[in-house]
């Protein structure tokens, strides 16, 4: 199995005006360890549900688990400058035909600069790879990098096409050069229950079909 998850901790990258995350061992407790977290709702590798972008959207505790499981491929994107769209034919590698609820994950590659001032300007999905990726029956988009959209200039392009369609979007992952193309892999990106919110850390693994 491949854990896709970035660690929290007080190093984790967040979002330009997001709250970092803090965990603070909570004293006079003994002999019992509690600690109190503090962190964004779209801490870490986390899970965005509609509603984080579109009024009205489900929230995280409303979407049904066998949309957060299923099969999934590797999209090359590797090889993009810094704060550049991706091309929608990325997608023209990815073995035909796809299947409806199908998962992607987006391989930029910019996980090797986490915790770097490099890992926000990361690649982003252009407008027509969006667009393709919501065509092709994609359920969850899954990236390797802070956003979908340009942190740098602020873009929510990406988000407005895939969560206004019902596609969901998981970011910051790491490790998807582990995993190879052309090969369908089951993955579970498992967010927390959190009651009508917009989004969730979420446990992102990864295993090969008929593994487990």
């Amino acid at each position: 199995m491949w854990d896709l998850s970035q660690p929290l901790d007080s190093h984790t990258p967040h979002f330009p005006g997001d709250p970092p995350f803090l965990r603070h061992p909570i004293e006079g407790q003994e002999p019992w360890r509690i600690s109190r977290i503090s962190m964004s709702s779209h801490s870490g590798t986390h899970l965005d549900a509609p509603l984080h972008r579109i009024e009205g959207g489900d929230a995280i505790d409303s979407i049904p688990l066998d949309r957060l499981t299923g099969l999934a491929l590797r999209v090359d994107a590797t090889g993009n400058a810094d704060n550049a769209p991706i091309s929608e034919h990325v997608l023209d590698a990815v073995p035909l035909p796809t299947w409806p609820g199908w998962i992607a994950l987006v391989h930029t590659g910019w996980d090797r600069y986490w915790r770097d001032d490099r890992y926000f300007r990361h690649p982003y999905l252009s407008e027509a790879l969006a667009q393709r990726l919501v065509d092709s029956g994609c359920g969850l988009v899954a990236i390797d990098a802070l956003s979908v959209d340009s942190t740098a200039d602020d873009g929510d392009q990406a988000h407005c096409i895939l969560l206004g369609s019902g596609v969901l979007i998981a970011e910051n992952l790491r490790g998807l050069d582990q995993l190879a193309q052309q090969t369908r892999y089951r993955v579970a990106c498992l967010p927390l229950p959190i009651a009508s919110s917009d989004g969730s850390p979420v446990r992102f693994i990864a295993w090969e079909p008929g593994e487990l």
